[in-house]
């Protein structure tokens, strides 16, 4: 899908509550293929999502490490421990590691990117 049809798409559809008829509709799945299957859609949207909330996205390697890192963060910008859908974290120190949920804060620490194989640094 070209990115600026892409970019209609998402204004269109991003973060609004749609009824079952455009979620099923064929425009809807275009949409939704292109962020999943689209590397250029994907980090357009992850990026536009970072920049609204004020995540500096540009320090990370690719825009899935990026993500992910949000993603591991509540509201206060603190690691969510407890949260089984966080699948990396990045520490204070610059240690990147994938969580084990088992209550702690146990983690295996990782030295590459498991995304865009980029050599993590601290």
């Amino acid at each position: 899908m070209e990115l600026e049809k892409f970019k209609e798409l998402h204004y269109k559809f991003f973060e609004k509550e749609l009824p079952e008829e455009v979620l099923e509709s064929e425009e809807y799945e275009a949409y939704e293929e292109a962020i999943h299957e689209d590397e250029t859609c994907y980090n357009w949207a992850t990026a536009e999502k970072l920049k609204a909330k004020g995540f500096d996205y540009e320090s990370y390697c690719c825009m899935m490490m990026a993500d992910k890192v949000f993603e591991s963060l509540d509201e206060d910008g603190e690691i969510k421990y407890d949260d089984p859908e966080v699948i990396i974290n990045k520490w204070d120190e610059g240690l990147y590691g994938i969580p084990v949920h088992n209550g702690g804060a146990t983690m295996v620490v990782i030295n590459y990117c498991p995304w865009c194989g980029t050599k993590l640094s601290k």
